[in-house]
C-alpha cells in the first residue's frame, strides 16, 4: 500500500502541539473514563442532514442557504484494545437549495449539482477512546467532499465525562465541555476555537474592528446500553459585526442531524496490526491520504483570476480626483485593493506605466500602500525611487498609505528603514514623511503584539533612528523628530521627551508636549503631571502659551478630582494676566462638565463655596479661546462627536484643533484631527492682549492633519513676512485649493471560520474612505479684515461579506454602508478697530445608505437567488454653537 501524508495535516498538528503543549487524546485514563462505542462488526446506518444558513445579524429577515441529506453508514471494521478503525460511507447525497417557487417547507427544493457526480468513496477513521486521531481518504476524493466527510466524522469524537478539556477538532483547537445530563444523554459544548495556521487580518483598534460571537453545541442520545448513538444533533451560531455599527454584519447557522434507521452486522478486517489493517483495506484501491480532523480551508476568492491593470481600466473614472470625497471613489478603492493584494509585480507595473492612468496615479499609489505585499512594494519602488525629486507628491501618497495601514508589513518597514539610513540624497520633504511613516508603522506593529525576535529588532532600530536623529539635529531640523515620537508612542522615549520640555526651546517644548499628549493616559505618571502643573502655572520658568494649554489638556485628561478642579478654578480667579489662558482653562472645564453630570455638580459645588469664583466678574468670558464638544451622531453601538479647541492670541488663532471622535463604551478613538497654527501675526492687529512673554517670531501659518493616530508632515501656508505679503498681494490663496487628498483604509478584517459540518465561512470587512481637505483665505489690508474657509469632504464606504464556498454550492451575504459627510470651518476676522473674530463650524445634511444582499448559486447551473434590501437614514445638517462670546462677535461682524 502507498500512504500519502498531507503536508497541511503535519503543519497543523505541529502548530497545535506548540500552542497547547499537549492534546488530550482521551477524557481521562482508567476504567469507565470513556464510552465503549462501536462494537466490532457493528454497522450503523443513519439518516443524515447538514444545513448552512446565512442572514443579517438580527436574523429577522429571509435567509439564504442550503442543506444536504443522505445516508451515512458507520462500521467498526477493526480493533485492538482501545484503538478502532471506523469505516464511514456517505451514500445518495442530495443538495437542496432555496427556491421562491416552493416556499414550503422553508423554501428548499432538491437541485442537481456537482455533488451528484462527486467521488463518494468510503473513508477510514482511527478512533481512540472517543478521539479521532487520523482520517484516511482515497486520493481521488475532492476537497469539498473530504471536508464534508470531516464534518460527519467530527460528531463521533465523544467522551462521557463531565469535564472541561482542550480538544483538537474540525474547527481547530477548542475548549470543550462534556455534560452527562442523563444516563444515555451527553451534551458537548465547544468554545474559543483557535486556528494558528490561519493568517487572519484583524484591526488593532477595537472600536474600528469587528466582533465574532460563537455558540456551538452537540447533543447525543445513546442506546440504553450506551454502545452507539441513536441520534445526534449539532448546532452552531456565529455572528460577525462591526463594533462601531453592530447592525452591520451577518450570522451563520450550521447544523447537522443524525437519526439511526438500521443496525446490522458487517464483515471486518483480519489484520493483527493497524498498518496491516490499512494495507488490507486499500489493497485494491488507490493510495490513501492521511489527514487530521481539522478542516482544510476552501476559498472562493476570484481576485486571483482578475488582473490589476484590467480592473484599473474598469474603475478609472471613479478613481479620478474629481470624485475624491465621494463614496463612489471609496468603493472603487476597496474593489481595487482586493485585487492588488494578489497581483504580481509585472501586472502592477503595467498599470503604473500606462499613460491612460496618468491622472489617477496618486490614487493607485494610495491603493498599493494598503496592499502591503512584497509585490506591490517592489513595483512602487521600481517606479518611485525615494531619492528622486520628480515624483515627491506620489511618494508621499504611498508613504501616507503605509503609515495609516492597520497591518504593516514588517519586510516593507525594514526595507524603508534601510533606505532612510543609506540614502543621504532623499529630498527633505520625502525624508520627513518617511521618518513619520516609519514611526507610525512601528507603533502599529508593536501594538499588535504579534512579533518575534527579528521584528522586535526592527522596531528597536526605528526607535534608535528617531532618538539619534533628534539628538544630532539642530534648530528647526529637530521638529520632525518630535512629530515622529508622537507617531511612535514608545513608552521608553518618555524620559527623552520630558528632557526637552524642561530644557528645550519654546517651540521644542510645545512639540514635546504634543508628543506626550499622544500617549495612552496610562503612561501619564506623576512625573508628567507635576511637569504639566509647572508648565501651566509657570512655576519653573516662562512657557509658550501653546505648551500651557497642552498642559491643561493633560491635567484634565488624567483625571478630574476635586482638588485638581479647585486648583484650576482658583487659577482662573487669580492674578494671571493672560486672559486667553484663563479662558482656555475655563472653557476646557466647561466642555468636560457639560458632558458629565457628576463632574458638573462638583464644579458648581466648588464655585458656590468660593466667593472669589462665584461672581460674574471672574467667570465672564474675557478671552476668545474656546473648547467645546458637540455630538455629531448618537447610535446604538457608538457615538460620534466633534471637539473644537481654539487657542487665541491677540485675536488670531494661534493653535486650533478640530477632532472627529468615535466613542464606544466611553472609550474614544480620534479618527481625524485638523490642526491650524500661526505665529508672528500680531502686527496685523490694531490692538489686543499681548503678554510679551514670547520673543518676536517670523510670520508663519499652516495646517496639520492627524489621520487614525498618525501625524503627517505639516502643510505650511507661508513662512516669513515676504511669503505672507506675496500671498496677500497676489491672492494666490483666495481660491479653493486641495491641501490633503487621499484614499484611506480605515477597516481591514479578513477571517475564516471552520464550521462543524465541514464548510468554511470566509469573512471579509473593508472600510474605505475618500478624503478631500481644501481651503482658501483672503486678506484685505485696505479693509483690515480676513476671511478663511476650510472644508473637509469625506466619502465613506464599508463593504462586508460572509461567504460559503464549495465546488457544488455557493452562498453569500453582502453588506454595504455609505455616507458622505462634510464639515466646514469658516473664520472671519475684522481688525479695523477692536478685534472681532467669528468662527462658524457647520455640517450639511447627509444620508446613510445601508444595503444588504443575499446570494446563492450553484456552479455550472442556472440556479441563482438574490435578495436585496436597502435602508436610508438622514442626518440633518447643523451649525455648531461655540460660545456666547463668539455669537456676539459674529453678530457684530455681520450686522
Amino acid at each position: 500500500m502507498t500512504l500519502r501524508i498531507n503536508v497541511y495535516s503535519i503543519l497543523y498538528t505541529t502548530l497545535f502541539t506548540l500552542c497547547s503543549g499537549f492534546v488530550l487524546i482521551s477524557s481521562a485514563s482508567g476504567a469507565g473514563s470513556h464510552l465503549e462505542l462501536f462494537s466490532l462488526g457493528e454497522s450503523l446506518v443513519y439518516q443524515w442532514k447538514s444545513t448552512v444558513l446565512l442572514n443579517e445579524v438580527d436574523r429577522a429577515s429571509k435567509n439564504v442557504g442550503f442543506f444536504i441529506n443522505g445516508k451515512v453508514t458507520v462500521t467498526s471494521i477493526w480493533e485492538n484494545g482501545n484503538k478502532k478503525i471506523l469505516k464511514i460511507e456517505l451514500t445518495d447525497p442530495k443538495l437542496h437549495v432555496k427556491s421562491r417557487k416552493n416556499p414550503i417547507p422553508e423554501g428548499f427544493v432538491s437541485h442537481t449539482s456537482n455533488l451528484d457526480s462527486a467521488n463518494n468513496k468510503p473513508f477510514l477513521v482511527l478512533w481512540l477512546n472517543g478521539v479521532i486521531k487520523e482520517i484516511y481518504f482515497d486520493s481521488s476524493v475532492p476537497l469539498s467532499i473530504r471536508n464534508i466527510y470531516k464534518g460527519i466524522a467530527s460528531l463521533f469524537q465523544i467522551t462521557s465525562l463531565d469535564k472541561d478539556i482542550t480538544e483538537q477538532g474540525i474547527s481547530g483547537i477548542c475548549n470543550v465541555t462534556y455534560t452527562s445530563s442523563a444516563l444515555n444523554s451527553v451534551t458537548k459544548s465547544i468554545s474559543k476555537c483557535m486556528s494558528p495556521d490561519i493568517n487572519n487580518l484583524k484591526q488593532t483598534n477595537n472600536i474600528l474592528g469587528t466582533t465574532t460571537t460563537s455558540e456551538q453545541e452537540i447533543n447525543y442520545i445513546l442506546d440504553d446500553s450506551n454502545k452507539f448513538p441513536q441520534s445526534i444533533k449539532a448546532k452552531e451560531l456565529h455572528q460577525i459585526f462591526l463594533n462601531a455599527k453592530e447592525e452591520f454584519g451577518g450570522s451563520i447557522i450550521a447544523e447537522q442531524e443524525f437519526k439511526l434507521i438500521e443496525n446490522k452486522q458487517s464483515s471486518t478486517l483480519k489484520a493483527n496490526s493497524f498498518e496491516g489493517a490499512l494495507n488490507e483495506f486499500s489493497a485494491k484501491q488507490k493510495p490513501l491520504n492521511k489527514e487530521t480532523l481539522v478542516l482544510e480551508l476552501e476559498t472562493a476568492s476570484l481576485q486571483n483570476q482578475k488582473k490589476f491593470s484590467k480592473e484599473v481600466d474598469l474603475l478609472r473614472e471613479q478613481l479620478e480626483s474629481d470624485y475624491l470625497g465621494s463614496s463612489k471613489s471609496a468603493k472603487a478603492f476597496i474593489q481595487l485593493l482586493q485585487i492588488a493584494r494578489v497581483s504580481g509585480v509585472e501586472d502592477i507595473s503595467k498599470a503604473l506605466n500606462s499613460k491612460k492612468n496618468s491622472n489617477i496615479l496618486a490614487q493607485l499609489y494610495d491603493t498599493l500602500g494598503y496592499a502591503q505585499t512584497k509585490n506591490s512594494h517592489k513595483a512602487v519602488m521600481k517606479k518611485l525611487p525615494l531619492d528622486s525629486e520628480e515624483h515627491i507628491d506620489f511618494i508621499e501618497r504611498y508613504l501616507w498609505a503605509l503609515s495609516f495601514s492597520s497591518h504593516p508589513n514588517i519586510d516593507i518597514l525594514e526595507d524603508l528603514l534601510n533606505k532612510y539610513r543609506k540614502y543621504s540624497t532623499i529630498p527633505e520633504k520625502i525624508r520627513d514623511t518617511l521618518i513619520l511613516s516609519l514611526a507610525s508603522m512601528a507603533r502599529t506593529v508593536a501594538q499588535s503584539g504579534l512579533h518575534d525576535y527579528e521584528t522586535s529588532k526592527v522596531l528597536r532600530n526605528v526607535e534608535e533612528t528617531i532618538i539619534n536623529g533628534l539628538d544630532y539635529a539642530k534648530d528647526e531640523d529637530r521638529y520632525v523628530f518630535f512629530n515622529a515620537l508622537k507617531n511612535l508612542q514608545s513608552p521608553s522615549t518618555i524620559p527623552n521627551i520630558l528632557g526637552y520640555i524642561q530644557n528645550g526651546t519654546l517651540k521644542e517644548e510645545t512639540l514635546a508636549w504634543r508628543a506626550i499628549k499622544s500617549f495612552n493616559k496610562q503612561y501619564w505618571d506623576n512625573k508628567i503631571l507635576k511637569q504639566a502643573e509647572k508648565t501651566l502655572f509657570q512655576l519653573d520658568k516662562k512657557h509658550d502659551t501653546s505648551s500651557r494649554t497642552l498642559a491643561v489638556d493633560i491635567i484634565l485628561g488624567a483625571g478630574t478630582n476635586e482638588a485638581t478642579l479647585e486648583h484650576l478654578l482658583n487659577f482662573i480667579a487669580g492674578k494671571e494676566k493672560n486672559y486667553e489662558i484663563k479662558q482656555y482653562v475655563f472653557q476646557s472645564i466647561k466642555m468636560l462638565s457639560d458632558r458629565n453630570t457628576k463632574l458638573n455638580e462638583l464644579v458648581n459645588k466648588i464655585i458656590k463655596r468660593n466667593k472669589m469664583l462665584n461672581n460674574y466678574s471672574t467667570l465672564s468670558p474675557r478671552g476668545l479661546s474656546t473648547a467645546l464638544a458637540r455630538d455629531m451622531f448618537k447610535g446604538f453601538s457608538s457615538n460620534g462627536s466633534l471637539i473644537s479647541i481654539q487657542e487665541i492670541k491677540s485675536g488670531i488663532v494661534k493653535r486650533g484643533v478640530v477632532d472627529v471622535i468615535l466613542e464606544k463604551n466611553n472609550i474614544p478613538k480620534e479618527l481625524f484631527t485638523l490642526g491650524i497654527f500661526s505665529g508672528g501675526l500680531t502686527s496685523f492687529m490694531s490692538n489686543g492682549d499681548n503678554d510679551n512673554e514670547e520673543p518676536d517670531e517670523s510670520a508663519t501659518a499652516g495646517m496639520e492633519l492627524t489621520v487614525l493616530g498618525t501625524q503627517i508632515r505639516p502643510f505650511v501656508f507661508f513662512d516669513g513676512q515676504g511669503e505672507l505679503m506675496g500671498h496677500v498681494w497676489s491672492g494666490t490663496a483666495s481660491d479653493m485649493t486641495p491641501a490633503f487628498q487621499a484614499l484611506i483604509l480605515w477597516q481591514d478584517h479578513e477571517d475564516y471560520i471552520r464550521l462543524g459540518n465541514g464548510f468554511t465561512a470566509e469573512v471579509n470587512f473593508k472600510g474605505g474612505l475618500s478624503f478631500d481637505l481644501s481651503g482658501k483665505i483672503s486678506i484685505s489690508l485696505w479693509n483690515r479684515n480676513a476671511e478663511s474657509l476650510i472644508q473637509k469632504s469625506v466619502g465613506l464606504m464599508s463593504i462586508g461579506s460572509i461567504r460559503i464556498p464549495s465546488s457544488f454550492v455557493r452562498s453569500k451575504v453582502e453588506f454595504e454602508a455609505s455616507v458622505e459627510p462634510k464639515l466646514s470651518l469658516e473664520i472671519d476676522a475684522d481688525f479695523s478697530s477692536n478685534v472681532k473674530l467669528c468662527m462658524r463650524l457647520s455640517q450639511p445634511d447627509c444620508i446613510l445608505k445601508h444595503q444588504i444582499s443575499k446570494l446563492e448559486r450553484i456552479p455550472d447551473s442556472n440556479h441563482q437567488i438574490k435578495i436585496t434590501s436597502t435602508r436610508m437614514l438622514q442626518t440633518p445638517g447643523l451649525t455648531y454653537s461655540l460660545n456666547r462670546k463668539n455669537n456676539e462677535m459674529c453678530s457684530a461682524i455681520f450686522s
